[in-house]
């Protein structure tokens, strides 16, 4: 085989099997999202509302147990934003603390609407909140905030990682691309010449 049809077909075998390759996202828009605040314990629900996650933030609480639904509960101002990939929760004033029985806190749930989660990814400026404080199942993650005691400002992002697993056809797109290049490798090799 002539050499720059050889190294052609290698280069198009390589951008052919990554182009295939679907992104693995976690895409949230247009999902119905089931935002439970569980207390005194994670059986038990307190407050819950379900929305539909897309642009701008799906919940402003005035604070002062103001409101109905999830509002209810909240004591300082807070807002809920559920983002194409991301849960977040944020104080906007007050300093009330979660108090501290079993559990005090939220369930996200209906989370695999396109694909299940694997795993996430916790941004927070909540002094005590970390990853122990955490669950997740494919569709929920829970979040205990059990003792927290917030300053206004104060938030925690949690980004969502997609378990999804690529396509048969992209996975023999990069075996045939492979193929191709230790082929390509092989041939070369066997082409020695004498000087």
């Amino acid at each position: 085989m002539n050499r720059a049809i050889s190294s052609a077909l290698v280069v198009t075998s390589c951008i052919a099997g990554l182009a295939a390759s679907p992104a693995m996202a976690v895409d949230l828009t247009g999902a119905s999202i089931g935002v439970t605040w569980l207390f005194p314990d994670s059986s038990t629900v307190y407050q819950s509302q379900t929305f539909v996650a897309g642009p701008g933030v799906e919940l402003t609480c005035p604070g002062g147990s103001v409101g109905g639904g999830l509002c209810s509960g909240f004591v300082d101002a807070s807002t809920i934003d559920l983002g194409v990939d991301t849960l977040s929760l944020t104080i906007t004033d007050g300093t009330s603390s979660w108090t501290s029985p079993a559990f005090n806190g939220y369930e996200f749930s209906g989370l695999s609407a396109h694909g299940a989660i694997a795993g996430y990814s916790l941004a927070t400026s909540f002094a005590g909140l970390d990853d122990s404080r955490i669950s997740f199942t494919g569709d929920s993650i829970s979040v205990n905030m059990e003792g927290i005691s917030p300053v206004a400002g104060q938030s925690f992002t949690i980004t969502l990682l997609d378990g999804a697993v690529p396509e048969a056809s992209s996975w023999a797109m990069f075996v045939a691309g492979f193929g191709l290049v230790g082929a390509a490798v092989r041939n070369r090799r066997g082409k020695v010449s004498l000087a």
